[in-house]
């Protein structure tokens, strides 16, 4: 299997749960936070789409990009958690559209990142799934203080009841 399939198999399943996260946010907690500091509830989860559409996409692509700037753009922050979700799962059928119609070789190719940094394509997959990982645990966090169970997709359920 190579880098790319790896990549694609993982990240799908990835943002499944997290199109399934949104989906499960509580009626009238999304706009609820841990603290002052973090971001509420559906705009965590709104985050990593916008980031994989203004970010990710336009990097591979070799484009330029305005990241955060597009974040703080309230024409593409969802305002409801269904919209969160189609979000999810529409900006990673467009990155995964784009991937699937370049050669094997591309994983190797150099495009410009973040703070003038040069990196491979598969170097700023990575990093995105990473990132989308890690907001994962979050969001688990979020339903786990809320008193809720989070979405039975992450294999977490049974650690705390």
């Amino acid at each position: 299997m190579s880098e790319l399939e790896i990549y694609l198999q993982k990240h799908s399943l990835l943002v499944e749960q997290l199109a399934q996260a949104a989906e499960n946010i509580p009626p009238g907690k999304e706009d609820w936070r841990p603290c002052p500091s973090a971001l509420p509830w559906l705009r965590l989860v709104d985050h990593m789409s916008i980031a994989r559409r203004h970010l990710i996409l336009p990097a591979v692509k070799g484009e330029e990009f305005d990241f955060p700037a597009c974040q703080r753009d309230p024409a593409n922050q969802a305002t409801t958690v269904e919209q969160a979700a189609r979000a999810q799962r529409e900006s990673w059928e467009e990155l995964k559209t784009f991937l699937d119609s370049q050669p094997e070789t591309y994983m190797d190719s150099v495009v410009g990142f973040t703070r003038g940094r040069q990196w491979p394509v598969s170097q700023v997959l990575w990093f995105g799934f990473e990132e989308n990982l890690h907001h994962r645990g979050q969001l688990w966090i979020y339903f786990r203080v809320n008193g809720l169970v989070p979405p039975k997709v992450w294999g977490t359920e049974g650690m705390i009841e």
